[in-house]
């Protein structure tokens, strides 16, 4: 393994690189050593989510940036000055993989230690804890910060958390998160009607979190056999089930908005992290039923959305199947609508658009239809080539069309150093890492190689990687942790690893 002397990088030449896991364990080493929380009365294990690459001290009030664009005019998603477990998923998954394959347990117990932490200080009074795209640790003030000062609402949403690991840790901390999952997030027990928020009251029920809901509760029907919390998971899924157009199978990103245009249109938010969440809970529990809603959500969104003539997707599709051209940006919430074509590398955290996550979706859904029935779907490998085109067409990773005005305004750097954000990254690079394992065309592989040393030479700077070549920071909330990841499944093959989510 090569590693570096704290305080300088490695000097490399030109076209030269490191092997693929050693800039995994450099960034590791880094956090552990630079990137715990350092800051107030109490120090504590937990990664800090910002981190200057320069002198790696956490900013309490970091410069704003990308904050109000990429951040959608919330700032705090950023966690200045302190921690998120939420965003830290894929780093402690990189963690705990690393110390298996080295046999070097320093990076399990600091991720081990880390959760423990939030266990012991970032609990809300209800149960759940202080994660997700609310509310987080604040390291400087020792207590929960975010909205509310810290009492704002508790929102998971989009990424696969390490349920195991955290239920290694600590079973009874994440039984109660997932007990009160139900109770605080799904408003009426009978439907399966959710929020994203914990209040209890009906609110957006968006896709990307009710997925969040149903695995955490596939999860806790693997661990403990219950067959409760299949009910609940079942229940929570067919929310959105029951909303689809029976005609075209396309499916509302949240039903309970009304007049709203995310309950009248179908977008990527369902192919990408819902089904990704539907296919995990499959695997975790055996019932087909949430691949088979999966499969026919995929396949759905292909018939309709695909533009043959110019080889793309759309991004927002009617539910009678009639997509949605590109349109100028509408006023207030209206301004986050998706029109018009996909856009591969997205602009904002959130929003409606997730087309690299729908694009690992249809992978993923192949793999499970060749590993359980002896052969693959041959639509979802159609669909999964399709895209492999469409995202090789649009590189290099670069700024999006949605908000690239914006966005360069923000960060004067970007027309220089071009580049995108850290996920995109390692979501490419999965994604063509896994389409190379299924296909053996090794051009996909090159593909993926390429885009990791783009990425090295974009983002990697003073043993970490910056969470986008425009800004001096490690942004946990940029998918770093999904580009360690992702070099973890290089470092990987010919044996392939589980997918970037």
């Amino acid at each position: 393994m090569v590693l570096f002397s704290f305080g300088e990088a490695p000097q490399i030449s030109a076209g030269e690189y490191l092997p693929w896991r050693a800039y995994v364990s450099n960034c590791l080493e880094t956090l552990i050593q630079f990137g715990t929380d350092r800051y107030g009365p109490i120090h504590t294990e937990m990664l800090m989510s910002i981190l200057d690459v320069h002198n790696r001290e956490s900013p309490e009030n970091p410069l704003l940036l990308d904050g109000q664009i990429f951040d959608e005019e919330r700032p705090q998603r950023r966690n200045p000055g302190g921690a998120n477990l939420w965003y830290d998923q894929a780093t402690l998954r990189v963690m705990y993989r690393l110390s298996k394959v080295t046999g070097n347990p320093k990076y399990a117990k600091a991720a081990d230690g880390y959760v423990n932490d939030v266990f012991k200080y970032a609990v809300k009074p209800n149960g759940l804890l202080v994660w997700g795209s609310h509310i987080f640790y604040d390291a400087y003030a020792d207590k929960p910060g975010g909205d509310g000062n810290g009492t704002g609402p508790h929102e998971i949403l989009v990424y696969h958390p390490e349920w195991s690991e955290l239920y290694r840790i600590n079973p009874k901390a994440i039984r109660r998160e997932v007990d009160a999952l139900w109770e605080w997030h799904v408003v009426d027990k009978h439907t399966g009607q959710h929020n994203r928020h914990d209040d209890g009251a009906v609110g957006c029920d968006f896709a990307f979190s009710g997925g969040s809901f149903v695995l955490a509760c596939a999860f806790m029907f693997k661990q403990s056999g219950e067959s409760n919390y299949l009910s609940r998971a079942k229940t929570i899924a067919n929310w959105h089930w029951q909303h689809r157009e029976p005609k075209t199978g396309l499916v509302p990103d949240a039903p309970s908005t009304r007049d709203r245009y995310d309950a009248k249109h179908c977008f990527t938010t369902i192919t990408g992290p819902h089904c990704s969440q539907l296919l995990r809970s499959y695997e975790l529990t055996g019932e087909v039923w949430f691949r088979d809603i999966a499969l026919a959500y995929l396949k759905s969104y292909d018939r309709a959305a695909y533009d043959a003539s110019n080889q793309t997707y759309y991004a927002m599709i009617q539910l009678d199947g009639t997509p949605v051209k590109e349109q100028a940006k509408g006023k207030g919430y209206d301004a986050w609508a998706p029109t018009g074509p996909v856009d591969i590398w997205k602009t904002s955290i959130y929003s409606y658009e997730f087309p690299l996550i729908t694009a690992q979706s249809y992978v993923y859904g192949y793999e499970i239809t060749a590993s359980h029935e002896g052969k693959g779907d041959p639509e979802l490998l159609a669909a999964a080539l399709r895209w492999a085109r469409l995202i090789e067409t649009n590189l290099p990773p670069k700024t999006g069309r949605r908000w690239k005005k914006e966005l360069e305004a923000a960060m004067p750097e970007l027309q220089k150093t071009g580049g995108s954000y850290a996920e995109d990254y390692g979501r490419t690079i999965s994604f063509f890492v896994h389409v190379y394992l299924i296909t053996k065309d090794v051009h996909l592989l090159k593909l993926a190689e390429d885009v990791a040393h783009q990425a090295i030479d974009k983002l990697y700077v003073n043993g970490l990687f910056k969470g986008h070549p425009a800004k001096p920071y490690y942004e946990a909330t940029n998918g770093v942790g999904l580009l360690l990841h992702a070099l973890m499944e290089l470092d990987a093959l010919p044996q392939p690893w589980q997918h970037a989510f």
